[in-house]
């Protein structure tokens, strides 16, 4: 092979190439575009991904592929009669009907319309033409409307730009000056992509074409918008009104042949058009730092919303459970209800009777009242207990939620995040299932601990093993109703309920047991607690996705100055 593509050379020397570099660089922009806020921004970073996987992977890997030369211009300025003319046969229809241009055309050697061509035809609605009028080695397109009324139209013209080798710009003489070719002509500046001018329909007047044309090619110097070393010395090619080949409905031969013979010289030249598809390449490349610095600085303002979004989050949610803390400390949470159903239940009036006369008595009379007891309420309280603390979590599960949300709502990728669910204004709809089955989960392994201390207390093992399930609620309540951060306006069944849940807790076990167990029981529900707050605080995260990642910005810039630093000589 004479004239061997980039990845041929590449893989020979062992080093890694642009083909490389533009595909981590294709890579990261797809990461980007998956975790962007806003359409506006997934469709900055989608657009450049697919110029660079689209145009520079594949001339980078070869530059001897055929060029891909784009027609573009607004509705009505002439661009099917150009690719008409160009082809010598009707190929592309023109007319009044607006926009003209519907559907993409292109026209080429047959060899030459495989590979990327394929792929760009299938997302584009490319039409791929062969036969008269093709060139081998180029492949001329005729692209929609850039200012057409629908959409997908300009968003094809666009595309079609991203991957053109050249672009062939037509404008009209009324038209020239028009805002939204000058944004089209930008984006062209800036990919760098060669570009040559065709102004058409000047005036017959010799005076005023000239004047137009002065005027045109200032505004072009001034953009920094026309090489003429693109294909020879053509800079802008003027058009005369009425300059026309009705029956190929086409420009006039004469008015383009400044044009044809550019092609021509290319088609007749492989250095040319390789120097061609290298002199893009270049510029191509060079303009990469400055396109990816725009989706860059957009990650850096993310960064620094997102920072503060999570800061809220956290403020919220770290208020919301360490009230919930404070609540479970005070102990009076639980219906009174609840608590005098237990208190009845293992007697509490004996119990207080017989505590001094000694712990043996005081098992004995536990033994007593527990025995007799067809069917204890152990079960239904320590329900209750759950569902009252369920409950309170929840609440104060909604409370974060909210705070977080209003918080957020201000925000402009907080609002993004919220408007993607809903959901995030109130607490998950799983919570209190999941803490109810968290905390049965919790009170089966108090009631193994209690197995385990039982079987370690020679005399006492009797005694726990009157009834686990009974203990094990005591034991549940000792964590939840204890006299530690109570005041003297709280005392009344709470604290009763708290004096006979420790008194027959260290009659069983004894009382330095108990404080260990009471604690170390504790210390389980915080983190159970802990836990599930934590994961509803994860939800805001998740909303956000990758928008925060902290390393895409920086690795954007990276492999930008990357590609850029590797200009085919």
């Amino acid at each position: 092979m004479q004239n061997r593509g980039g990845v041929e050379r590449e893989r020979e020397s062992g080093r890694p190439g642009p083909a490389d570099a533009l595909g981590r660089l294709a890579d990261a922009l797809k990461r980007r575009a998956a975790s962007a806020p806003g359409p506006d921004r997934e469709a900055k970073a989608e657009s450049l991904r697919r110029h660079v996987q689209d145009y520079l992977q594949p001339r980078a890997a070869d530059l001897d592929a055929p060029l891909l030369v784009v027609i573009l211009g607004s509705t009505g300025s002439g661009k099917s009669s150009l690719i008409n003319a160009l082809a010598g046969r009707a190929l592309s229809p023109s007319g009044v009907l607006r926009p003209t241009t519907r559907k993409p055309v292109a026209i080429g050697d047959r060899d030459d319309l495989g590979g990327r061509m394929g792929s760009l035809a299938q997302r584009t609605g490319l039409d791929m033409r062969t036969g008269e009028g093709a060139r081998r080695g180029l492949v001329l397109v005729d692209a929609p409307d850039f200012d057409s009324v629908e959409l997908e139209n300009r968003d094809k013209a666009m595309e079609l730009l991203e991957v053109a080798d050249l672009a062939i710009f037509v404008t009209t003489a009324t038209r020239y000056a028009d805002q939204v070719p000058w944004h089209v002509l930008g984006r062209a500046r800036t990919r760098g992509v060669p570009l040559l001018a065709v102004v058409n329909r000047l005036p017959e007047d010799a005076e005023d074409a000239d004047a137009v044309l002065a005027d045109y090619r200032a505004l072009l110097e001034r953009g920094k918008l026309v090489d003429s070393g693109a294909a020879g010395s053509l800079a802008v090619v003027a058009v005369p009104e009425g300059a026309l080949d009705v029956e190929r409905d086409a420009l006039a031969a004469d008015a383009i042949k400044p044009i044809r013979d550019a092609l021509d010289r290319l088609v007749a030249s492989h250095d040319d058009r390789r120097a061609l598809a290298r002199r893009g390449l270049a510029a191509a490349l060079k303009g990469i730092p400055e396109a990816v610095e725009a989706i860059a600085g957009q990650v850096d303002e993310e960064q620094r919303s997102v920072a503060e979004l999570r800061a809220s989050a956290d403020r919220a949610y770290g208020a919301a459970r360490q009230a919930l803390d404070d609540e479970i400390k005070r102990g009076t949470f639980m219906r009174a209800e609840v608590l005098r159903q237990w208190q009845e239940f293992i007697g509490a009036g004996q119990i207080a009777r017989f505590l001094a006369e000694g712990i043996g008595k005081l098992v004995a009379t536990v033994r007593s009242l527990i025995e007799p007891a067809p069917v204890a309420p152990a079960t239904e309280v320590r329900e209750a207990a759950f569902a009252d603390l369920t409950a309170l979590a929840v609440q104060h599960a909604d409370t974060a939620a909210q705070r977080t949300a209003t918080a957020w709502s201000g925000d402009r990728y907080g609002a993004l995040a919220l408007a993607a669910d809903e959901a995030l204004w109130r607490a998950s709809p799983e919570l209190a299932e999941r803490l109810t089955t968290d905390l049965e989960d919790w009170a089966r392994g108090i009631g193994d601990r209690i197995r385990t201390l039982g079987a370690r207390r020679k005399g006492w093992a009797q005694a726990a093993s009157l009834g686990v399930n009974v203990v094990g609620t005591s034991a549940v309540l000792a964590v939840f109703v204890h006299t530690g951060g109570l005041t003297g306006a709280e005392v009344g069944i709470t604290a009763a309920t708290a004096v006979v849940n420790q008194k027959l807790l260290e009659a069983i076990f004894g009382e330095a047991n108990v404080v260990a167990f009471v604690n170390g029981a504790r210390d389980d529900l915080r983190q159970l607690l802990d836990q599930a707050f934590a994961d509803e605080r994860a939800r805001w995260s998740e909303k956000l996705g990758a928008t925060g990642d902290p390393k895409l910005a920086t690795e954007l810039r990276r492999l930008a100055h990357e590609v850029a630093a590797m200009v085919p000589a």
